[in-house]
Order: C-alpha cells, then structure tokens, then sequence
C-alpha cells in the first residue's frame, strides 16, 4: 500500500468509527468561546475588506440586534460592514449552520458528541418558514420564530433526549431508506427523529413535522463531527469540508490543515417558488455542503427520487449524476445503504484526486436565498463545487508532500 493509500485508509477508518449523538444544549458563547461583538457565519473566512452578500449581511446584522449591539438592522450593516463586529467561520469555531450560517453568543447550540471516542461539534436549531433569518430576513415575524424555536423547541428536545443521547446516524439511515438526500430532503429523517423522541409535546410535534428542514442542522454536525476525525492525516485527500459564503466556494482537505481553497460559488438552479426564477437567485452559501462531503446530499442524488422532482429533474439524469458522484468516494457507508445506492452504497470519503480526475465538480442540493437579502427562501436548486476548489487542493497537496503522493485512483 503506497502512503497515500496508507493516508486515507487511516482517515476513513477514523470517520467511519465515529459515533455522534446528541446530548444536551449549550449556550454559543460557551460551548464555542464566541464574545461580545464576535458572530459566526457560513463558509470560508470573509476578508477584513471584503463586501458582504446582502443576504449573509443582513442575517448577520439581526443577529447583532437580536444581542442589543444595535437598535436596528440598519445600524447593525454599517457597524458589520466597518468591522466593529468581528466574524468567524463557524468550521473554525467548531459548528456547522446553513445558508448564511450566522451564529451568535446567546443563542443556544445542540452539543454532538462522539460516543466511541473524542470530539465534539455543535448544531443550530433551525427556525422554520421561508422568511428566516438564515434566508438573510429580520423582522418581527423573524424574531418572534426565533424565539419560539429557542424557548420553546430546543428545550423540549433536550429534556426528552435519552440518557445516554441521541445517536443520529441510525436516523439519517431510516430517512435515506425513505428516500431523503438528508440536505434539501429530510422527511424520513424528521420522521425517525421525533419517533426516537416519544415524550415530544404536541405543539413541538407539529411544529418540528411542519418543518423537517430542522432535522438537517443535526445531520450537518453528525457529519462535520464524522469527518473532522480525518484532520491532521499528513497526506490524506480526503475532503473534510466544503462550504460557501455566497461569494466563495471553499474546500478543506484532510491532509491540508485549515487552509480553504475556494473558487467563485456558483448560482443554483433548480424548482423556484412562483414568481421567482433564475435571475432572482443568490449565489450559493451554507455550511450544508458537509453532507456531500460525507456522501449525501447531491452525491445520494440516485437515491431521492421526489427531491429529484422537485429539482426540476429528469429521474434518469438525477440517477446518472449520483452514479458518477459516487465514483468520488473511496469506500461506502456501512450504516447507510439504500436498496436504490445499489451493491455500491453511498460514498464515505470523499477523494480530491477523484474529482479532479472526473473534471468534474462536487454535485450539492442547496436552498436557493433572494439576492436581495430581504425576500428569504425562493427555491431549491442543485449547483456544483467549482472543480477548481480540487484542482487547488491537490495542487497545494503534491506540493507540500510529493514524495508521499503516489496516485492510487
């Protein structure tokens, strides 16, 4: 076995050992040392100088009124886009969050564990409805959703968490045999969820099964917690990130450290919600890309026969694009394994070189914002990870460590 064999044999045997459960609510500041005047977002870091999409802006500037930095949303922007509030990259602060990710020191975080070893991440509770702050929307409403999903929801689905927690990939399992991707479909996942949770309010059960999305926030820490185990593998090209900022794709390799490499994001397309078309759509965003990174989401597009209608697209060309995504893992999921994955089953570990070797980007399920930052949630779409992301990866790789870099795909 040559040393890049040897590298990602140990990073995959390391993802797949891992087993995240939740346990328990820890305020943001605490659990992931955010201070005042200090907010999370989605995707790679943003320049000190870098203008800010209006959507990411403006769901950064309802948070910051949501702390009392500011009295309005207004001027919260001017304090954000002059950097008297400092932003972070949630995958550097340890959590995970979608479309504009923001995250702020009160709000409270779902603490994911690794049951069979170390590691922690943290997932946010997702508020519902298409006008969310996540969509870069602050209002009333929003603020009124917000806090219902704060005091009342995350309080409830700590207290009714078994003991010895929650383990959620036996949850992603029977969504994925219900036909979920587990990124822009998480009906099964949902379902799974609130069965393993039998002592749920009713209120909270209506509201978590009018709004499955929710489950997806879980699915993404389950995920980054899996993956971060690879990190730090000299060597290894396994993907251990990817994610977007609305200008930004971004990838981080397992084998690279913290560096990002990044390349435009691109614009979704995809099933929009009337009136909204193509040309309404902002660039895509999220840290939601963790769940292709670990073989769902797009790369499960074989699998998720009504997400493919949604997305406007034809089964068969749906079944085709998960076939060759699949081509881009090393090894498959034990746990996960649709009858429609076939003998191959889903991905586990996702190969840069494979990818670069197809010529071809990483297939992601996303939301579609408003570019305006106002409008919120205007559609469901599919987009690719630039290639250029791998390119770079691999690039940066062969230069750091030639002599370990034998191509074994």
């Amino acid at each position: 076995m040559n040393n890049l064999s040897a590298a990602n044999r140990l990073a995959l045997d390391r993802i797949a050992a891992c087993d995240p459960v939740l346990v328990g609510i820890e305020p943001a500041h605490a659990a992931l040392g955010l201070q005042e005047r200090e907010l999370g977002h989605a995707g790679p870091p943003f320049a000190d100088d870098e203008i800010l999409p209006a959507t990411v802006l403006n769901a950064l500037a309802g948070a910051a009124v949501i702390e009392g930095w500011a009295k309005t949303v207004h001027e919260a922007r001017s304090m954000i886009e002059n950097r008297e509030i400092r932003l972070r990259s949630n995958h550097e602060l340890g959590t995970v969050s979608p479309m504009a990710g923001v995250v702020r020191p009160s709000q409270p975080l779902m603490r994911v564990e690794n049951r069979i070893g170390e590691g922690v991440c943290y997932a946010t509770f997702a508020e519902g409805g298409r006008r969310a702050l996540r969509f870069g929307v602050y209002d009333d409403q929003v603020a009124e959703q917000l806090a219902f999903v704060e005091s009342r929801v995350a309080p409830a689905i700590a207290a009714c968490l078994p003991e010895e927690g929650l383990a959620v990939l036996p949850l992603i399992a029977e969504g994925v045999a219900l036909g979920d991707d587990v990124h822009q479909r998480n009906i099964g996942g949902m379902y799974a969820f609130i069965k393993a949770l039998s002592g749920l309010d009713a209120d909270v059960r209506s509201w978590l099964l009018d709004n499955p999305q929710h489950f997806l926030n879980y699915a993404m820490a389950s995920a980054k917690l899996s993956l971060d185990q690879a990190r730090g593998i000299d060597g290894s090209s396994i993907v251990v990130a990817i994610a977007r900022n609305g200008k930004k794709c971004g990838i981080q390799l397992a084998g690279t450290g913290a560096k990002w490499f990044c390349a435009p994001s691109g614009i979704p397309d995809g099933g929009f919600y009337p009136p909204y078309t193509l040309k309404d759509a902002q660039a895509d965003l999220g840290d939601s890309a963790i769940m292709e990174a670990f073989g769902l989401g797009g790369t499960a597009a074989h699998c998720a026969p009504q997400l493919a209608a949604v997305l406007n697209t034809p089964w068969s060309v749906a079944v085709n694009a998960g076939r060759l995504q699949r081509s881009f893992f090393i090894a498959a999921h034990s746990q996960i394994h649709p009858v429609l994955a076939g003998d191959d089953g889903l991905g586990l570990g996702l190969d840069a070189y494979r990818v670069v070797s197809s010529h071809r980007g990483v297939r992601i399920h996303t939301g579609i914002a408003h570019q305006n930052g106002m409008t919120g949630w205007i559609g469901i779409g599919a987009v690719d990870a630039p290639l250029d992301c791998f390119t770079q990866a691999c690039n940066y790789l062969d230069s750091v460590a030639p002599q370990q870099l034998e191509k074994c795909v």
